[in-house]
């Protein structure tokens, strides 16, 4: 079983790698990844929302002020809640 999923960051064409049981936030983070907002890291502000554009994942808990359910069945994520089941393409929100 390989050590992770590969996390492309679609406007950068940048990819970083997110261990299993991890999540996208924690990964970006270890990795440097800058371009992926960080805030609360609890699910309750929304900065760090990006969109899945490919790939499965898994989403936690997380605030539905900042995720509305509309948001989350087109993709958008909390990348702090996100934990990926395959490989992941990203897109970052215009508040990232």
């Amino acid at each position: 079983m390989a050590e992770g999923y590969r996390i492309m960051v679609l406007e950068e064409g940048r990819e970083f790698t997110c261990k299993h049981e991890q999540d996208v936030l924690a990964a970006a983070i270890a990795q440097g990844v800058r371009s992926v907002k960080r805030g609360c890291r609890g699910g309750g502000c929304g900065l760090c929302k990006v969109q899945v554009v490919e790939g499965s994942y898994e989403l936690g808990k997380s605030s539905v002020a900042v995720l509305p359910e509309d948001e989350r069945q087109r993709g958008f994520v909390l990348a702090c809640k996100t934990t990926p089941k395959s490989d992941l393409v990203i897109r970052l929100t215009k508040d990232s």
